[in-house]
């Protein structure tokens, strides 16, 4: 099983030998490691050309900025034709046996012909690696309900730096749009979830950091503070600012603009089930995420 990385750097000097250290350390060694630095202006470049001597490490600086995505997706695109791919963040650090544990369950369910894709939950630690929460996905709440399209669609639950997947995924990344609400990983999931097959591994492979720049989720939206958080979801519906669900409703669309006609027709119907609400209200579509819930709980 042969494995690409992929790493799209943007001034991460600060934790980015961590994140390589934990890459080229792996159980099962990577075949190669793309790293598309975006146009750094720290001294990030400067680090990545000191593990230029590892022969599986190859580093492409860009000419002019790219942005996450397309810089992820200029990445990808370099990486080799029949590799497994896996996708690194420059903050995080890997445990030892992520990507022999990812390749294993992803050999398992791959189908040649369909997007397939492996991923995990993380272990959620500070600027200091002292651990917040065992469970990224208990911090977020998505525990409490089964990973599927339905619930999908109402959420991502898939971190990108936990992924591996398939060279069909590969080719769906690549076709991916470079402007979306939502970032790359919501759309593989999206396409593997819709069109494939994915495996979850109900364990941290991945020690996920918390700093300035990348918090994903505020203080208030811990687990024990969700109705700190409904309640300013409200204020801010009152006040017409970007509400419940926006982001996931316009990328929803925009996914289905561009593969129904490749759907089946039960996928169809979620989908059209889900874009119903487009122009509802805060509490209509807070209601509606909690009878999909409550129909998937586990």
């Amino acid at each position: 099983m042969k494995v690409s990385v992929v790493i799209a750097t943007f001034n991460g000097e600060r934790y980015l030998k961590d994140q390589l250290e934990s890459i080229i350390s792996q159980t099962l060694i990577p075949d190669e490691i793309i790293v598309c630095d975006d146009c750094s202006t720290d001294d990030t470049v400067k680090i990545l050309e000191q593990y230029e001597s590892n022969d599986h490490i190859k580093l492409f600086v860009n000419k002019s900025r790219l942005g996450l995505i397309k810089n992820f997706k200029n990445a990808v695109n370099r990486t080799k034709d029949g590799n497994y791919i896996a996708l690194s963040d420059q903050d995080d650090i890997w445990f030892p046996n992520k990507l022999e544990k990812c390749a294993t369950a992803l050999k398992t369910i791959e189908q040649p012909d369909n997007p397939c894709m492996v991923h995990s939950d993380l272990l959620y630690v500070d600027v200091s690696d002292k651990i917040i929460n065992e469970s990224f996905r208990r911090v977020l709440g998505q525990h409490k309900y089964k990973q599927n399209l339905q619930t999908l669609l109402y959420g991502n639950f898939v971190n990108g730096c936990t992924t591996l997947f398939n060279q069909v995924l590969k080719k769906g990344f690549l076709a991916m749009p470079d402007q979306i609400a939502l970032n790359h990983d919501g759309w593989m999931a999206l396409l593997a979830f819709t069109f494939g097959r994915v495996s979850y591994l109900n364990e941290p492979m991945v020690r996920y950091r918390r700093h300035d720049s990348n918090a994903s989720i505020n203080s208030d939206e811990q687990v024990g503070n969700r109705f700190i958080t409904t309640l300013k979801q409200l204020i801010n519906a009152s006040k017409n600012n970007k509400d419940f669900l926006n982001a996931q409703l316009e990328t929803v669309a925009q996914f289905y603009d561009c593969y129904e006609a490749n759907m089946t027709k039960d996928k169809r119907n979620i989908f059209q089930e889900f874009l119903k609400l487009k122009n509802a209200g805060f509490l209509t579509k807070k209601l509606a995420f909690a009878k999909v819930v409550r129909k998937y709980a586990v």
